[in-house]
């Protein structure tokens, strides 16, 4: 095989590469979103409620948190 040839092949390999390197990062980035889209909506619920009942524990102690 020429040298050409092979050049030509290594460029073929780094875009296929580079493509599926692109689909696993948007793969891994919409999962991550898929997440902590949910969780976040749950913390700001709770955060509200334990801010609306004046920072204290649910459970009724005495003890703040900071």
């Amino acid at each position: 095989m020429s040298e050409g040839t092979k050049n030509i092949f290594k460029l073929i390999g780094v875009v296929i590469a580079l493509f599926v390197a692109y689909k696993i990062v948007m793969w891994a980035t919409f999962a991550l979103i898929k997440i902590a889209i949910p969780v976040l909506i749950v913390g700001g619920i709770v955060y509200v409620i334990y801010r609306a009942s004046g920072g204290k524990a649910l459970t009724g102690g005495r003890r703040t948190l900071p």
